[in-house]
């Protein structure tokens, strides 16, 4: 069966950086992508899959809502030829470990360095370390860092992506270069330094007939265009780009009324949360995440309609309802209301990336 298009995860456990694969995939014209949740990822990797893609989010959760048939159905792809391209908690998931559920998908040798059997404080923020069996995964930096790939260094953020070890049997496509001025230091600097330059920030694993390629950074991110190119680049398997020209940004209102109000109110309570954040499994969300995933189904929504239109305009109230709802705190645990936006957001950017196809 040929392989011709890419399926993104956007399923349980998510954050909203899958997104930005959505942004960059799009300006480059390459729209036979699907976003799927758990059910419809592990389902379509029998139709012709060129990419499957994991991205940001709680990788605990992503692995348990994927379970043990859509774990050994992807490995069952990969290795079969397919290529996985995991990306910060996705570049976590085939990494070996010994702890559920992460046991039932040990397909890279590599190691990652971002781990201490040290305790860590009560009060560690999830965004500078958590407990991972007896040991405990610290993220020593967080923000823009130097990248160094084969013949260039570039810039690209990093959010709690994995440092790797120096592998035996993988490869390293990218290494850890260097610090910036946007680079927010959670370590002691020499500790920093000594866990990061010159490791391997991104490596590729072969498994059976396939390949896997995991990075720690987001290169990705819609801010850095040259880590977009190197990304776009690195899969051997091209991705297929099946529209040429952009679409035009900005220029198309939302003619569902009911939808254009739930994304303003949800944007007017999102604006209302200044400082607090939201305990959503192992990840801490605040605005920003929150305004993202909106602002992701706002520049989409002209292109949804019907019953499309109502599920979406649903799950932004819903979450807006909880973050109205929510206790006074610093940091709150979130309900459901998260993943409503992430479920939302998600069949919003699908139907928009259908639409496109059809209209090329």
């Amino acid at each position: 069966m040929e392989r011709q298009h890419t399926i993104v995860y956007a399923g349980e456990g998510s954050s909203h950086s899958w997104t930005w694969l959505a942004d960059l995939l799009e300006s480059r014209g390459i729209l036979n992508v699907r976003f799927l949740d758990s059910q419809g990822f592990s389902e379509n990797l029998s139709t012709g899959v060129a990419h499957a893609i994991i991205s940001g989010g709680d990788g605990f959760r992503i692995a348990d809502s994927l379970g043990k048939h859509g774990l050994a159905h992807l490995k069952g792809y990969i290795h079969q030829g397919g290529m996985f391209i995991g990306i910060c908690a996705g570049a976590y998931l085939p990494l070996p470990s010994s702890i559920e559920p992460f046991n039932q998908f040990n397909l890279s040798s590599t190691r990652i360095e971002n781990i201490t059997r040290e305790d860590l404080p009560e009060s560690t923020s999830p965004r500078v370390g958590m407990k991972y069996g007896s040991c405990a995964i610290v993220h020593p930096v967080r923000g823009e860092v130097e990248l160094e790939t084969e013949d260039k260094v570039l810039r690209a953020p990093l959010y709690g992506g994995p440092v790797f070890r120096e592998p035996d049997m993988d490869d390293v496509l990218i290494r850890y270069h260097g610090f910036t001025e946007g680079t927010e230091l959670q370590l002691e600097k020499t500790r920093t330094e000594s866990m990061m330059l010159g490791k391997p920030a991104a490596i590729k694993s072969l498994h059976g007939k396939g390949t896997l390629l995991l990075f720690g950074p987001h290169l990705e991110h819609p801010r850095y265009p040259e880590a977009n190119d190197a990304f776009i680049k690195f899969p051997r398997r091209p991705f297929i780009v099946t529209r040429e020209e952009q679409t035009e940004k900005g220029t198309h209102g939302i003619d569902d009324e009911n939808l254009a109000k739930a994304i303003a109110d949800l944007k007017v309570a999102i604006l209302g949360l200044e400082n607090r954040s939201f305990m959503v499994g192992n990840k801490l969300w605040d605005g920003s995440r929150f305004l993202e995933l909106t602002n992701a189904i706002e520049r989409r929504a002209w292109t949804l309609g019907g019953y499309t239109a109502e599920s979406v305009s649903s799950g932004l109230q819903q979450t807006r309802n909880m973050l109205v709802e929510a206790k006074a705190e610093t940091i709150a645990y979130a309900d459901q209301g998260p993943g409503k936006l992430v479920e939302a957001a998600r069949i919003c950017v699908d139907n928009h990336f259908k639409v496109l196809r059809e209209k090329r």
